[in-house]
C-alpha cells in the first residue's frame, strides 16, 4: 500500500466543496455522503493507484496526473513510485476549465 498525502490546495478544495453543499445548498446529508464517496475512492486509489486514466491536458505538465471521478468531481493525483506515495493534488468540479486550473 502507498502513503496518501494531500496538497494544501486539495484540502481547501474539499473544504470549499463540502461547505458549499452543506450551507449554500443546505444539504448536509449530501455533503456527508460526498465525504464518504471521496474517502472510499481514495482508499481504492491507494490499492490500485494505476487504475485510473492519466489526465491529458492541452499543455504538457511537469508531472503525470491521474484522475478519478466521484459524482460531479474529479480527484487529481500523482504517484511517487520510489517513495510509495500518492499525492492528492486537487479536487475539482468536473465542468470547470480544468486546463486553466491545472496549468
Amino acid at each position: 500500500m502507498y502513503k496518501i498525502e494531500y496538497l494544501e490546495i486539495a484540502k481547501k478544495d474539499m473544504e470549499k466543496i463540502i461547505h458549499y453543499i452543506s450551507y449554500n445548498l443546505n444539504n448536509r446529508k449530501a455533503a456527508s455522503e460526498l465525504i464518504k464517496s471521496f474517502s472510499k475512492e481514495i482508499n481504492r486509489i491507494n490499492i490500485f493507484p494505476y487504475g485510473n486514466p492519466e489526465y491529458k491536458p492541452i499543455k504538457e505538465l511537469k508531472n503525470t496526473y491521474r484522475k478519478a471521478k466521484i459524482k460531479n468531481y474529479l480527484i487529481f493525483y500523482t504517484i511517487k513510485e520510489k517513495e510509495k506515495t500518492i499525492i492528492i493534488t486537487r479536487i475539482i468540479y468536473q465542468k470547470r476549465n480544468l486546463d486553466k486550473i491545472l496549468t
